[in-house]
Order: C-alpha cells, then structure tokens, then sequence
C-alpha cells in the first residue's frame, strides 16, 4: 500500500501475532481456561452474555479480522468463485443437520457416532448423510474423529433444543429470499422501489403481502420468525446493559417501540427499579408481550411498572415519556420509513426526551493505512491493557475498517434484510442523514461489546 514501509503480508503477520498474544495474555489474567477445538463444553468464550475484557473482545475482533485478510491474500481466485458460488450449501447442509435429527444423535453420543449408526437410526441413504457430515466438519461444526464417526465440538452445543443458535437456524425462508435477490433487484418495475412489498420475499414466497403481513396469516410461522428475532437481541444483552450507562439517563419513564414480547422491558425493569415501561407493539403480539411479562416479572405488572399497549410505529405516538427505545427496529425499514417512525415519535414525546437507536453501525470496508480513526482517535490494542470501559480500536494497516471477516454476520444480515424487507444496515453518515430529515439530532454513538451500538438522540 503506498506510503507504508511494510508489505502487506508482513504486517497481517505483525497484526495476528499481536492480536493472538493478546487473548492470550487476557485469557491468562482473566483465569480462563485454554481454547480447544476438541472440548465439549462450553468456554465463556462461545457466550457472547460472557462480558470478557475490552482488550480481549477487540483482540478477538481484530483476530478474525486478520485470518480473513491472510485468507483473501492468498487465496485462488478461481478457487474463491467456485467455494461461493457452493455457500447455499452451508445453509442447506446446517438445515440437514439440525430438521433431520442428525445433530441429536451426535450429541447423545460424546464419545461419537458412527455414520452406520446415524443412517440407520434416521433410515437415510449414509453416502448422502457423510456427505453432509464431511461438509459440516471442514467448517467446524463436529469433529471427525475417525473414518466415518463423527463428535460434538464447542460449535454443536449452540445447536441444541432451546440454544440460540438452534432457534435463529430453524426459521424458514432465507433460501427463497436469496434465491429471488436478482430477479427482485432488476424487476423492471421494483428495481428503485423501496417499498416493503416489492421484495425478494414476494418472489420467493408468491405472495403480495409483506413478511409482517404474511407473517400474521402464517401463527406457526410468525412464532418462529418472533423467536429468532428474539435471539439478536438476547445474545447481547450483557453488553447492552453494562457498556451503555442506563442509570445516568435519569429517566423514570420509558417507552420500548415495537418492543414485541417485552424482554428489553422486563431486563431493564431490574436494572432501573424506579422506572416506569410501556412496551408497545401491534394488536397481535400485544396479547402475548402481556402474558410473557406476568410469567417473567409478575410484580411489576402487578404494580404498574410494566405495561403493554397496541401501537402502530407509523401513527402518531400517544404516550409522553423521557426515554423512547427502538431495538432492531430501524434496519427493518425504508429511510423514509425510518424518518416516519421518528417523527412519530416525537409527536408524543418532550421536549427534554430522548430516543435510543439500538442498532448495528455499521463501517465502510475501506482498508485501512494506519491512520487515526475518522473521530481523530487512534487506539491500539495496548492502550486497552487493563481498561474496563469499552472502547473500539482503530483499525491497522491493511485491516478494513470494518474489520472485514469478523463483519461478515451484520453485513451478510444487512443483504438478508434488503431481501426481505428493501431495507439494511447503515454507517453513521446514513443514521445522521435520517436523523437529521426527521428533525433530530445525534446525540452521541456508545459502542457495545457486541455487533450493535446505542444512538442516542435528542430535539
């Protein structure tokens, strides 16, 4: 890269091995015990809830950063086209795995399963079966620990019944989406529509509503989709809590916008036990916000400190509050949608109110020269020894400010939410264009240990 003294390879190597020492050192200090591929139980590491220290989260983050780059560099091109022109595999051999009951058996059985026994036990063809296993294998999924016999590895145990990673794996449609992405991005007349019926997902699904409305027509459908939904928001909800100051809002009332069945809410209401919560949401979900909140927090329903109210996100709001919240919220819209919703909001609120955007930023994938970030900082991972605040490091030379491979799960998500809703992820230049057409103003950005951040919003 011109005006650095250093080839690329050579400082992706520098970058690795200080990221590499780093977790090592943090896994140390933090009596954590060694990584191993071959465990079969969960290391804090694999639970995002696990708050480890800002230096390991970003040693982490700049690690998988760097193995994309070295994997890019050195990569076939020729090969790298074949290996994603095959990626609908990935999902359809995991959807394999996980509906067929394959997984299951491989869990029951720690010390492995016999692809004999597998096949048998499923009444599937085992050629078939081994040649999902084998796919499932190279990318870390399960061990094969002999010739056809195959053990759960750390990666499996997010599969079991009730585990987050089961239940985002088990909501159908994504394939159909994908599938009808070009024909939705140049249908003659969709093409510059951002509506959220011309989409993929009328393509793929032969419909004319929209996913919400389909959605309703489908119950079994809709308490999957809710419940994978769920899942984005759970897995980083220890970092939303603790990195973002909640208790220096001084609020005593908040609404949570399309909050579905409550569970910000329902968390919060521990953590602020003077403040009061509305969830709202549409008619349909309201019904079971409320009977979640009874099972989860029976006392605050009881005196008053959790509510649930019908709304509509694109009618005025009608209940005054300090604090507006809208958690994954905004990525499933349109930016005029999105510009809508907040002056709706702020139909209702005060003038001292605020509204939390609680939602991915997401970053050019500029590659970085080493220079200070865009705000002027210029953070390495050293000046994170010891920290407790979090804080992100800037990006090394020849790292994308994105941090290339370890964005591939928001960015990927972004493509999936142009798919099935024309909407997605935005950098901070496109939050403050909304922003600033709906009349407000930003107020700060808190980062999180997590793949989300907080906006905060003012009048």
């Amino acid at each position: 890269m011109p005006g650095l003294d250093i080839n690329e390879i050579s400082s992706l190597q520098q970058t690795l091995n200080a990221a590499l020492d780093a977790i090592k050192d943090e896994i140390r200090l933090g009596e954590l015990p060694d990584l191993s591929s071959t465990a079969t139980s969960p290391h804090p590491l694999d639970d995002p809830n696990v708050l480890v220290s800002p230096r390991l989260f970003e040693a982490r983050r700049l690690t998988l950063a760097s193995i994309g780059q070295i994997k890019y560099l050195l990569q076939v091109p020729y090969e790298k086209v074949v290996e994603q022109s095959l990626a609908p595999y990935d999902a359809a051999t995991l959807d394999i795995f996980i509906r067929t009951g394959i997984v299951d058996i491989i869990l029951a059985n720690p010390r492995g399963a016999s692809l004999e026994q597998i096949s048998s036990d499923l009444d599937l063809h085992p050629h078939k079966v081994r040649a999902v296993l084998r796919h499932l294998s190279i990318q870390g999924w399960i061990r094969e620990v002999s010739e056809d016999v195959y053990c759960a590895n750390r990666s499996t145990l997010t599969l079991r019944p009730g585990q987050s990673g089961r239940q985002w794996a088990m909501t159908k449609g994504k394939g159909k989406v994908a599938g009808s992405l070009l024909d939705m991005i140049t249908h003659p007349h969709w093409k510059h529509s951002t509506s959220i019926t011309h989409t993929a997902f009328q393509l793929g699904h032969n419909t004319d509503l929209s996913i919400f409305a389909y959605n309703k027509e489908h119950p079994a459908e809709l308490k999957q989709w809710a419940t994978s939904v769920k899942t984005l928001g759970s897995v980083y909800e220890e970092a939303l809590f603790h990195d973002y100051p909640w208790k220096s809002l001084k609020s005593t009332s908040f609404v949570d916008c399309a909050g579905g069945q409550g569970y910000l809410s329902i968390s919060l209401a521990g953590i602020l036990p003077s403040a009061h919560f509305v969830v709202q949401d549409l008619p349909e979900v309201i019904s079971l916000t409320r009977e979640n909140m009874k099972r989860e927090n029976p006392s605050a329903v009881e005196n008053g400190r959790l509510q649930a109210h019908p709304a509509d996100l694109f009618k005025p709001q009608t209940v005054a509050a300090d604090t507006y919240v809208l958690r994954y919220i905004l990525h499933d819209w349109s930016d005029n949608d999105c510009v809508s919703i907040l002056k709706n909001i702020s139909l209702g609120a005060k003038p001292t109110s605020k509204i939390l955007v609680i939602d991915h930023v997401a970053s050019p994938a500029i590659v970085s020269r080493g220079a200070s970030a865009d705000d002027g900082r210029h953070i390495e991972l050293d000046d994170l020894a010891g920290c407790k605040d979090y804080t992100t490091i800037s990006a090394p030379p020849f790292i994308p400010k994105n941090f290339g491979a370890y964005s591939y799960m928001p960015v990927a998500l972004g493509t999936h939410l142009m798919g099935a809703f024309n909407a997605r992820e935005r950098t901070l230049t496109e939050w403050r264009a909304i922003v600033d057409e709906a009349g407000l103003r930003i107020l700060r950005v808190k980062a999180l240990r997590a793949k989300t951040s907080v906006i905060e919003l003012g009048f």
